[in-house]
C-alpha cells in the first residue's frame, strides 16, 4: 500500500474514532472519550509522519476540518458536562452545610 493510500485510510480511521468520541461524549462516557483520544493521538502522529504531497493537500485539509469540527463538538459537550458537575457539587456542598446547620440547631 503506497503512502497516499495509507494516509487516506488513516484519515478515515481518525474521523471514525473522532465520531466514536462524540458518541461517547453525548453519553457522558468521559473515560472512554479519553481512551479514544489517546488512541487517536497516536493515529494522528502516524498519519502525519510524512509530508503531504501538494495534490493530496485538499483531501487532507478537508479531513482535518472534519476532525476539528468533531473535536469542537466534543469540547462543547465537555464544557457543558463540567458546568453540570460543578453545579451538582455545589448543590451537594450546600446540602451538607444545611444538614450540618440543622443538626447543630436541633440539639
Amino acid at each position: 500500500m503506497d503512502t497516499d493510500t495509507r494516509r487516506t485510510r488513516m484519515l478515515i480511521d481518525i474521523i471514525r474514532v473522532s465520531k466514536d468520541m462524540l458518541v461517547m461524549a453525548r453519553d457522558n462516557e468521559w473515560e472512554r472519550v479519553a481512551l479514544l483520544e489517546a488512541e487517536r493521538r497516536v493515529m494522528v502522529q502516524g498519519c502525519f509522519a510524512h509530508t503531504t504531497r501538494e495534490q493530496d493537500a485538499p483531501e487532507v485539509a478537508a479531513a482535518i476540518r472534519e476532525i476539528l469540527r468533531l473535536n469542537q463538538e466534543v469540547a462543547n459537550l465537555a464544557g457543558s458536562w463540567k458546568e453540570q458537575i460543578g453545579a451538582d457539587i455545589q448543590a451537594q456542598n450546600l446540602g451538607r452545610t444545611a444538614a450540618a446547620v440543622y443538626r447543630s440547631h436541633a440539639r
